[in-house]
Formats: C-alpha cells, sequence, structure tokens
C-alpha cells in the first residue's frame, strides 16, 4: 500500500516533526544507528536555522500589517493631526550564528534513506522517529478520475489521465449527434488511444470523452468530467 510522505509539508507541522527527529535522535538512537558527530550537529543547526526563519515570516507578517494601517491613516486622519513615527521593522532576537545551507530538507530525506537501510533500524524507530508515512486509504466509491487530457494526433485521438491506484480505466465517448456515451477502450496505463475516424469521412465533429477507474476489471467511484475535442479529420 501506498503512503503518504512523512515530511509535513506545512512549515508549523514540519517545525514539530524536526524538533522530534532532532530529539529523539540525540537522546536515543544516534548511537545505535552510527550518526555522527558532524551530523548531529548539522541537524541541530538545521533546526535552528528553519525556526529562527519561521519566527522571521511571523515577524514579517505582523509589521506588514502594522505598516499598511499605518499606511491607512494617511487616507483618514484630519488635515493637521501630529504624524506618528513610521514603523520600523526589527527582526526577532536570537538569529543563528552557523547559517545551515540550501537544500537542508534534502539532506534530511538523504539521512532518513540511509537510516531506513541501517541494519539496526527497526519499525518501532520509525515510528518513533515519525519518518514512517501513514497509509493512503481511497474510498474508492468517490474516487473520480482527474487529470483527462486529449489531443488530436496521426488521425487518431490520443488521451491520458491520472490513473493513481486504480487498475486501469474505461474510456467512454461520445461524438457528433450521438446522445450516449459509449464504451471505446479500456486500458491498465493511464494512456489511451481512439483511431475510430470522423462519422462522415472530411466533416469536423465533436468528440466528447469521459473515463471510469476500473479496479480489477469493475468499474469503481464517479466519472471523470467531459473533455471535449474537435475532430477534423
Amino acid at each position: 500500500m501506498k503512503k503518504n510522505l512523512y515530511l509535513p509539508d506545512n512549515d508549523a507541522l514540519r517545525l514539530a516533526w524536526l524538533v522530534n527527529f532532532n530529539k529523539k535522535m540525540v537522546d536515543t538512537y544516534a548511537a545505535t544507528l552510527g550518526i555522527t558527530a558532524p551530523q548531529l550537529l548539522y541537524l541541530l543547526t538545521g533546526l535552528r536555522m528553519f525556526t529562527y526563519m519561521l519566527a522571521c515570516v511571523t515577524a514579517v507578517e505582523s509589521f506588514y500589517h502594522t505598516i499598511v494601517s499605518y499606511k491607512d491613516t494617511l487616507n483618514a486622519t484630519v488635515i493637521g493631526t501630529t504624524t506618528q513615527p513610521i514603523p520600523v521593522y526589527t527582526p526577532p532576537a536570537g538569529a543563528p550564528i552557523v547559517m545551515a545551507p540550501a537544500g537542508f530538507f534534502g539532506w534530511i530525506a538523504a539521512l532518513v534513506a540511509s537510516i531506513k537501510t541501517n541494519d539496526a533500524y527497526t519499525n518501532e524507530m520509525g515510528i518513533d522517529l515519525k519518518i514512517i508515512g501513514s497509509n493512503i486509504v481511497i474510498d474508492w466509491a468517490t474516487a473520480q478520475p482527474t487529470k483527462v487530457k486529449v489531443s488530436s494526433n496521426a488521425a487518431a485521438i490520443h488521451g491520458s489521465f491520472l490513473k493513481g491506484q486504480a487498475t486501469g480505466g474505461r474510456v467512454e465517448c461520445k461524438r457528433g449527434p450521438e446522445t450516449t456515451f459509449s464504451t471505446v477502450t479500456e486500458v491498465t496505463g493511464s494512456k489511451f488511444i481512439d483511431p475510430r475516424p470522423n462519422l462522415v469521412p472530411g466533416v469536423p465533429e465533436t468528440r466528447q470523452y469521459r473515463i471510469w477507474y476500473l479496479k480489477n476489471n469493475v468499474i469503481v467511484g464517479l466519472v471523470s468530467s467531459i473533455v471535449t475535442i474537435t475532430v477534423n479529420e
């Protein structure tokens, strides 16, 4: 089963993850996993740098609202009112002395990958370090193909869709004067081809395509949005 990434996208959650990872590594697992002193120092340097950068982001956002409020007084203040001093941005205290280079979390990813191949590594360690992503649970009753695209090339329609964890897709089409969709093909990949010529040779026709997910050759979920193309040949 596929898993979500263990490293959060949200900055605040990522910081909390990093704090846990650093603490558990220093307090419990470094010696067992053979993590060196320079690696631990680099980890701490990155933690301090990331913590400070997030503090700067918060301070800048606060200053932005302060300066906008000050600007608005220029529009609303009665003429002659004493002007207040222009707000001055003050960066947060505690800037780290040692800077972490760009790509710190790329280094984290490489470190985690090496940890998982260590002979001393266990699943319990992974859970404690939070380096095992949660299982991706798909509700196949509501799953719907997305990113459906079609184009005309070499006298055929070439299409694609995001297959995800489905085992395939059923491609349906309605063209020209047709009033109902019919099956064009079933595929196990994410691409398909519709080689059929136009209903009337030489006369352009409009085609509408939609896709159903297949799970072990059975339709599941919701049908995709309809995409439309005009075929000139």
